[in-house]
Protein backbone atom coordinates (compact mmCIF):
# COMPACT_ATOMS: atom_id res chain seq x y z
CA UNK A 1 0.00 0.00 0.00
CA UNK A 2 2.54 2.91 -1.47
CA UNK A 3 0.75 6.28 -1.29
CA UNK A 4 2.92 9.17 -2.06
CA UNK A 5 1.80 12.44 0.07
CA UNK A 6 3.44 14.84 -1.81
CA UNK A 7 1.86 13.84 -5.16
CA UNK A 8 -1.28 13.53 -3.92
CA UNK A 9 -4.89 15.27 -4.89
CA UNK A 10 -6.18 15.02 -0.97
CA UNK A 11 -4.07 17.76 0.43
CA UNK A 12 -5.59 21.00 0.62
CA UNK A 13 -3.32 22.11 3.66
CA UNK A 14 -0.37 25.12 3.52
CA UNK A 15 3.02 24.41 4.90
CA UNK A 16 4.95 27.32 6.08
CA UNK A 17 8.14 27.06 6.93
CA UNK A 18 11.77 28.70 6.82
CA UNK A 19 15.06 27.78 5.04
CA UNK A 20 18.68 28.83 4.35
CA UNK A 21 21.80 26.93 4.41
CA UNK A 22 22.19 25.59 7.87
CA UNK A 23 18.47 25.32 8.53
CA UNK A 24 17.55 26.44 12.32
CA UNK A 25 14.28 25.88 11.47
CA UNK A 26 11.63 25.69 12.16
CA UNK A 27 9.99 24.00 8.95
CA UNK A 28 6.20 24.40 10.44
CA UNK A 29 2.82 23.86 8.98
CA UNK A 30 0.27 26.68 8.98
CA UNK A 31 -3.20 24.21 8.41
CA UNK A 32 -3.46 20.59 9.08
CA UNK A 33 -1.99 18.12 5.99
CA UNK A 34 -3.67 15.36 5.09
CA UNK A 35 -1.72 12.58 4.32
CA UNK A 36 -3.63 11.39 1.35
CA UNK A 37 -5.86 8.15 1.02
CA UNK A 38 -4.58 7.46 4.25
CA UNK A 39 -6.19 8.62 7.19
CA UNK A 40 -4.22 11.64 9.40
CA UNK A 41 -2.51 14.33 9.57
CA UNK A 42 0.48 16.16 10.45
CA UNK A 43 1.48 19.05 12.26
CA UNK A 44 4.08 21.44 13.77
CA UNK A 45 7.12 19.80 11.12
CA UNK A 46 10.28 20.97 11.64
CA UNK A 47 13.59 20.43 10.55
CA UNK A 48 16.52 21.55 12.55
CA UNK A 49 20.40 22.01 12.10
CA UNK A 50 20.37 20.33 8.53
CA UNK A 51 23.15 21.70 6.34
CA UNK A 52 21.99 20.04 3.08
CA UNK A 53 21.64 23.10 -0.03
CA UNK A 54 20.34 20.52 -2.58
CA UNK A 55 17.18 21.16 -3.76
CA UNK A 56 16.08 17.33 -3.24
CA UNK A 57 13.07 15.75 -2.11
CA UNK A 58 13.53 13.49 0.66
CA UNK A 59 10.76 11.19 1.35
CA UNK A 60 9.32 10.53 4.42
CA UNK A 61 8.04 6.86 4.76
CA UNK A 62 5.49 5.58 7.43
CA UNK A 63 5.37 1.60 7.76
CA UNK A 64 2.06 0.30 9.52
CA UNK A 65 2.18 -3.26 10.96
CA UNK A 66 -0.22 -5.09 13.64
CA UNK A 67 1.87 -5.53 16.51
CA UNK A 68 -0.69 -7.48 19.11
CA UNK A 69 -4.13 -9.56 17.16
CA UNK A 70 -6.28 -9.58 20.53
CA UNK A 71 -6.32 -6.60 21.43
CA UNK A 72 -5.94 -4.99 18.25
CA UNK A 73 -2.95 -3.23 18.31
CA UNK A 74 -1.23 -1.12 15.79
CA UNK A 75 2.17 -0.07 15.41
CA UNK A 76 3.42 3.15 13.13
CA UNK A 77 7.26 3.78 12.22
CA UNK A 78 8.45 6.69 10.09
CA UNK A 79 11.89 6.87 8.66
CA UNK A 80 13.71 9.31 7.20
CA UNK A 81 16.98 9.26 5.16
CA UNK A 82 17.11 5.93 6.33
CA UNK A 83 16.94 6.86 9.95
CA UNK A 84 13.59 5.50 12.24
CA UNK A 85 11.92 7.66 14.40
CA UNK A 86 10.72 5.47 17.79
CA UNK A 87 7.79 3.79 16.86
CA UNK A 88 4.12 4.28 18.01
CA UNK A 89 1.39 2.28 18.80
CA UNK A 90 -1.90 2.41 20.25
CA UNK A 91 -4.86 -0.80 20.86
CA UNK A 92 -8.16 -0.46 19.21
CA UNK A 93 -11.24 0.36 19.90
CA UNK A 94 -13.60 -1.19 18.30
CA UNK A 95 -12.09 -1.47 14.71
CA UNK A 96 -10.09 1.57 14.76
CA UNK A 97 -6.29 2.69 16.59
CA UNK A 98 -6.04 6.34 17.27
CA UNK A 99 -2.88 7.94 17.17
CA UNK A 100 -3.62 11.43 19.31
CA UNK A 101 -1.07 13.77 18.36
CA UNK A 102 1.58 11.60 18.61
CA UNK A 103 5.07 13.60 18.99
CA UNK A 104 7.48 12.11 16.20
CA UNK A 105 11.31 12.68 15.91
CA UNK A 106 13.73 11.20 13.64
CA UNK A 107 17.89 12.37 13.49
CA UNK A 108 18.64 11.28 10.35
CA UNK A 109 22.34 11.56 9.32
CA UNK A 110 24.16 14.61 8.35
CA UNK A 111 23.68 16.80 6.47
CA UNK A 112 20.26 16.30 6.65
CA UNK A 113 19.50 17.41 10.58
CA UNK A 114 16.33 16.06 12.94
CA UNK A 115 13.16 16.08 12.06
CA UNK A 116 9.93 16.52 13.98
CA UNK A 117 6.38 16.53 13.50
CA UNK A 118 2.98 15.45 14.86
CA UNK A 119 1.18 13.06 13.81
CA UNK A 120 -2.53 12.27 14.15
CA UNK A 121 -5.32 9.54 12.72
CA UNK A 122 -7.87 7.41 13.20
CA UNK A 123 -6.84 3.99 11.07
CA UNK A 124 -8.29 0.79 10.52
CA UNK A 125 -7.31 -1.95 12.28
CA UNK A 126 -7.07 -3.96 9.50
CA UNK A 127 -4.54 -1.10 7.44
CA UNK A 128 -0.90 -2.71 7.36
CA UNK A 129 1.13 -1.17 4.87
CA UNK A 130 3.39 2.10 4.09
CA UNK A 131 2.71 5.62 2.94
CA UNK A 132 5.05 8.42 1.44
CA UNK A 133 5.74 12.01 1.74
CA UNK A 134 8.51 14.38 1.27
CA UNK A 135 10.20 17.17 2.51
CA UNK A 136 11.95 19.77 0.09
CA UNK A 137 14.65 21.70 0.10
CA UNK A 138 15.57 24.84 -0.81
CA UNK A 139 19.00 25.89 -2.87
CA UNK A 140 20.87 28.16 -1.04
CA UNK A 141 21.86 30.45 -4.25
CA UNK A 142 18.32 30.04 -5.77
CA UNK A 143 18.66 31.22 -9.77
CA UNK A 144 16.91 34.58 -10.84
CA UNK A 145 14.33 33.65 -13.64
CA UNK A 146 12.42 35.62 -16.13
CA UNK A 147 9.19 34.76 -17.44
CA UNK A 148 8.61 35.55 -21.15
CA UNK A 149 4.71 35.49 -21.81
CA UNK A 150 4.74 35.06 -26.27
CA UNK A 151 1.43 35.75 -27.77
CA UNK A 152 0.54 34.27 -31.10
CA UNK A 153 -1.35 32.58 -33.52
CA UNK A 154 -0.90 29.90 -36.29
CA UNK A 155 -2.77 32.34 -38.54
CA UNK A 156 0.08 34.88 -37.58
CA UNK A 157 2.55 35.35 -40.93
CA UNK A 158 4.84 36.97 -38.93
CA UNK A 159 4.85 35.02 -35.12
CA UNK A 160 7.24 32.31 -36.19
CA UNK A 161 10.09 35.24 -36.58
CA UNK A 162 9.70 35.90 -32.52
CA UNK A 163 9.65 31.86 -32.09
CA UNK A 164 12.82 31.52 -34.36
CA UNK A 165 14.19 34.75 -31.98
CA UNK A 166 12.98 32.57 -28.49
CA UNK A 167 14.59 29.18 -29.97
CA UNK A 168 18.06 30.51 -31.94
CA UNK A 169 19.36 32.99 -29.57
CA UNK A 170 17.30 33.53 -26.15
CA UNK A 171 16.98 30.05 -25.20
CA UNK A 172 20.75 29.18 -25.96
CA UNK A 173 21.77 32.78 -23.74
CA UNK A 174 20.04 32.43 -21.51
CA UNK A 175 19.40 28.89 -20.82
CA UNK A 176 17.41 27.89 -17.44
CA UNK A 177 16.87 31.78 -16.51
CA UNK A 178 14.77 32.06 -19.30
CA UNK A 179 11.09 30.46 -18.80
CA UNK A 180 8.84 30.88 -21.70
CA UNK A 181 5.11 30.08 -22.56
CA UNK A 182 3.18 30.69 -25.78
CA UNK A 183 -0.13 31.95 -25.47
CA UNK A 184 -2.70 31.35 -28.45
CA UNK A 185 -4.80 34.04 -28.43
CA UNK A 186 -6.38 36.93 -30.23
CA UNK A 187 -7.95 37.02 -33.95
CA UNK A 188 -5.09 34.95 -35.15
CA UNK A 189 -5.39 32.31 -32.95
CA UNK A 190 -9.24 31.44 -34.62
CA UNK A 191 -9.17 27.86 -36.03
CA UNK A 192 -10.21 27.83 -39.45
CA UNK A 193 -11.98 24.55 -40.00
CA UNK A 194 -11.71 24.42 -44.00
CA UNK A 195 -8.07 23.76 -43.79
CA UNK A 196 -5.46 22.72 -41.91
CA UNK A 197 -5.85 25.25 -39.05
CA UNK A 198 -8.67 23.40 -37.61
CA UNK A 199 -7.03 22.61 -34.04
CA UNK A 200 -8.08 25.10 -31.77
CA UNK A 201 -4.97 25.91 -29.58
CA UNK A 202 -7.02 28.65 -27.87
CA UNK A 203 -7.95 28.20 -24.18
CA UNK A 204 -9.91 30.18 -21.64
CA UNK A 205 -7.12 30.86 -19.39
CA UNK A 206 -4.55 32.25 -21.63
CA UNK A 207 -8.05 34.61 -23.70
CA UNK A 208 -8.57 35.97 -20.75
CA UNK A 209 -4.95 36.70 -20.21
CA UNK A 210 -4.98 38.13 -23.61
CA UNK A 211 -8.03 40.00 -23.64
CA UNK A 212 -7.01 41.27 -19.66
CA UNK A 213 -3.57 42.67 -20.86
CA UNK A 214 -4.94 44.44 -23.96
CA UNK A 215 -2.58 42.63 -26.64
CA UNK A 216 -4.00 43.56 -29.79
CA UNK A 217 -1.09 43.44 -32.29
CA UNK A 218 0.82 39.98 -32.88
CA UNK A 219 3.74 38.82 -31.92
CA UNK A 220 4.12 40.45 -28.90
CA UNK A 221 4.72 39.32 -25.42
CA UNK A 222 4.76 40.62 -21.42
CA UNK A 223 8.54 40.20 -19.83
CA UNK A 224 7.98 39.44 -15.95
CA UNK A 225 5.13 41.68 -16.82
CA UNK A 226 7.29 44.54 -16.17
CA UNK A 227 6.18 48.17 -16.83
CA UNK A 228 2.13 47.51 -15.93
CA UNK A 229 -0.57 48.74 -16.82
CA UNK A 230 1.03 51.32 -19.74
CA UNK A 231 4.27 50.09 -20.59
CA UNK A 232 4.06 46.38 -20.21
CA UNK A 233 3.69 44.80 -24.15
CA UNK A 234 7.06 44.53 -25.65
CA UNK A 235 7.80 43.41 -29.04
CA UNK A 236 10.13 41.01 -30.08
CA UNK A 237 12.99 43.64 -30.76
CA UNK A 238 13.20 44.79 -27.30
CA UNK A 239 12.82 41.20 -25.73
CA UNK A 240 16.85 40.91 -25.18
CA UNK A 241 17.26 44.36 -23.17
CA UNK A 242 14.38 43.75 -20.73
CA UNK A 243 15.53 40.33 -20.15
CA UNK A 244 18.87 41.89 -18.95
CA UNK A 245 17.16 43.99 -16.77
CA UNK A 246 15.38 41.96 -15.40
CA UNK A 247 17.84 39.32 -14.54
CA UNK A 248 19.57 42.30 -13.08
CA UNK A 249 17.35 43.10 -10.25
CA UNK A 250 17.50 41.03 -7.00
CA UNK A 251 16.50 37.65 -6.25
CA UNK A 252 13.08 37.90 -3.99
CA UNK A 253 11.57 34.26 -4.43
CA UNK A 254 12.46 31.23 -5.13
CA UNK A 255 9.77 28.43 -7.09
CA UNK A 256 10.23 24.62 -7.01
CA UNK A 257 7.55 21.96 -8.75
CA UNK A 258 8.11 18.67 -7.77
CA UNK A 259 5.94 15.85 -9.91
CA UNK A 260 4.73 12.43 -10.43
CA UNK A 261 2.27 11.22 -13.11
CA UNK A 262 0.16 7.78 -13.08
CA UNK A 263 0.10 6.80 -16.19
CA UNK A 264 -2.84 4.84 -16.48
CA UNK A 265 -5.01 7.83 -15.29
CA UNK A 266 -3.31 10.69 -16.75
CA UNK A 267 -2.65 12.50 -13.39
CA UNK A 268 -0.42 14.52 -12.57
CA UNK A 269 0.19 14.89 -8.96
CA UNK A 270 2.00 18.55 -8.60
CA UNK A 271 3.42 20.02 -5.55
CA UNK A 272 4.36 23.82 -5.89
CA UNK A 273 6.88 25.34 -3.27
CA UNK A 274 7.61 28.99 -3.20
CA UNK A 275 9.65 30.56 -1.19
CA UNK A 276 10.60 34.43 -0.22
CA UNK A 277 13.92 35.65 -0.02
CA UNK A 278 13.35 39.25 0.94
CA UNK A 279 10.96 40.92 3.55
CA UNK A 280 8.38 42.38 1.18
CA UNK A 281 5.13 44.45 1.41
CA UNK A 282 2.05 44.12 -1.00
CA UNK A 283 -0.24 41.00 -1.65
CA UNK A 284 1.34 38.20 -3.29
CA UNK A 285 -0.11 35.02 -5.47
CA UNK A 286 0.84 31.97 -7.33
CA UNK A 287 -0.03 30.50 -10.71
CA UNK A 288 0.28 27.35 -12.39
CA UNK A 289 -0.29 26.53 -15.68
CA UNK A 290 -0.22 23.11 -18.22
CA UNK A 291 2.09 23.77 -20.94
CA UNK A 292 2.72 21.21 -23.90
CA UNK A 293 6.00 21.47 -25.75
CA UNK A 294 6.67 20.85 -29.62
CA UNK A 295 3.13 20.27 -31.09
CA UNK A 296 3.37 19.54 -34.53
CA UNK A 297 0.80 21.24 -36.78
CA UNK A 298 0.37 23.98 -39.55
CA UNK A 299 1.63 27.63 -39.30
CA UNK A 300 1.49 30.41 -41.51
CA UNK A 301 4.97 31.69 -42.10
CA UNK A 302 5.56 35.11 -44.18
CA UNK A 303 9.81 33.73 -44.37
CA UNK A 304 8.38 31.09 -46.39
CA UNK A 305 8.82 31.71 -50.22
CA UNK A 306 6.51 29.17 -50.90
CA UNK A 307 2.85 30.20 -52.64
CA UNK A 308 0.98 29.76 -49.38
CA UNK A 309 3.38 30.34 -46.82
CA UNK A 310 1.85 27.17 -45.08
CA UNK A 311 4.31 25.56 -43.13
CA UNK A 312 2.68 22.23 -42.70
CA UNK A 313 5.59 20.67 -40.17
CA UNK A 314 6.42 23.49 -38.26
CA UNK A 315 6.81 22.55 -34.22
CA UNK A 316 5.20 24.60 -31.49
CA UNK A 317 6.71 25.11 -28.72
CA UNK A 318 5.82 25.95 -25.12
CA UNK A 319 2.29 26.03 -25.61
CA UNK A 320 -0.44 27.52 -22.55
CA UNK A 321 -2.88 24.57 -22.52
CA UNK A 322 -4.56 25.50 -19.57
CA UNK A 323 -4.34 27.09 -15.87
CA UNK A 324 -4.39 24.32 -12.78
CA UNK A 325 -5.12 27.03 -10.35
CA UNK A 326 -7.06 29.64 -12.44
CA UNK A 327 -5.89 32.27 -14.51
CA UNK A 328 -4.62 34.24 -11.98
CA UNK A 329 -3.84 31.88 -9.42
CA UNK A 330 -4.63 31.94 -5.87
CA UNK A 331 -3.56 34.33 -2.78
CA UNK A 332 -0.29 33.19 -0.90
CA UNK A 333 0.51 35.88 1.55
CA UNK A 334 0.63 39.48 2.20
CA UNK A 335 3.58 41.01 3.04
CA UNK A 336 5.81 38.44 3.25
CA UNK A 337 8.89 38.32 5.98
CA UNK A 338 12.46 36.84 4.56
CA UNK A 339 12.69 33.03 4.01
CA UNK A 340 8.57 32.38 4.11
CA UNK A 341 7.49 29.42 2.17
CA UNK A 342 4.64 27.79 1.42
CA UNK A 343 3.46 24.60 -0.44
CA UNK A 344 0.54 24.21 -2.68
CA UNK A 345 -0.36 20.17 -3.93
CA UNK A 346 -2.18 19.54 -7.30
CA UNK A 347 -3.65 16.91 -8.93
CA UNK A 348 -4.50 17.00 -12.73
CA UNK A 349 -5.63 14.91 -15.12
CA UNK A 350 -4.12 15.63 -18.60
CA UNK A 351 -6.59 15.70 -21.47
CA UNK A 352 -6.09 12.58 -24.01
CA UNK A 353 -5.39 14.97 -26.86
CA UNK A 354 -2.40 15.83 -25.72
CA UNK A 355 0.81 14.57 -25.81
CA UNK A 356 1.92 13.62 -21.88
CA UNK A 357 5.39 13.03 -23.06
CA UNK A 358 6.15 16.63 -23.51
CA UNK A 359 3.55 18.21 -21.05
CA UNK A 360 5.26 20.92 -18.36
CA UNK A 361 4.00 22.21 -15.40
CA UNK A 362 4.77 26.16 -15.02
CA UNK A 363 4.42 28.00 -12.17
CA UNK A 364 5.45 31.66 -10.86
CA UNK A 365 4.47 34.22 -8.21
CA UNK A 366 3.52 37.76 -8.61
CA UNK A 367 2.79 40.98 -7.01
CA UNK A 368 -1.09 41.43 -7.03
CA UNK A 369 -1.16 45.15 -6.98
CA UNK A 370 0.91 45.47 -10.09
CA UNK A 371 1.10 41.63 -11.59
CA UNK A 372 4.68 41.58 -11.63
CA UNK A 373 6.43 38.59 -11.69
CA UNK A 374 9.04 38.06 -9.09
CA UNK A 375 10.11 34.30 -9.92
CA UNK A 376 9.11 31.42 -12.14
CA UNK A 377 9.75 27.73 -12.96
CA UNK A 378 8.77 25.06 -15.19
CA UNK A 379 8.88 21.42 -15.16
CA UNK A 380 8.62 18.49 -17.38
CA UNK A 381 5.58 15.89 -16.18
CA UNK A 382 7.54 12.70 -16.99
CA UNK A 383 11.03 12.97 -15.99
Amino acid sequence: MNRLLIICAFITGTWLFTSCDKIEGPYRVENNSSIGTLPGTLTDIRVLNATTTSDDVANLKATFSITQSDPKTISVQFEWHGALSHPIEHTATGNDVTFNNDSISIAAPAPYGTLTFKYSATVSDNLVGEADFAVPFTPSSPIKKVLLEDYTGRLCGNCPKAQRLIADSLEPLYHEQLVVATNHAGHYAIPNPSNCFSEDFRNPASTELNSFFGLTAYPSSMINRVGYPTNHVKFFNSWQNVINQELGKPNNAYVGIYTSYDQSTRTANVVVSSEFLNTLSDDYKLVVYLLEDSIHACQLDYDLTTPSQIDSAYIHKHVVRGSINSTFGENLTSNPSTQTKFLRIYNYQIPSNFNDDQCYILAYVYKSSDYYVLQSEVKKIKH
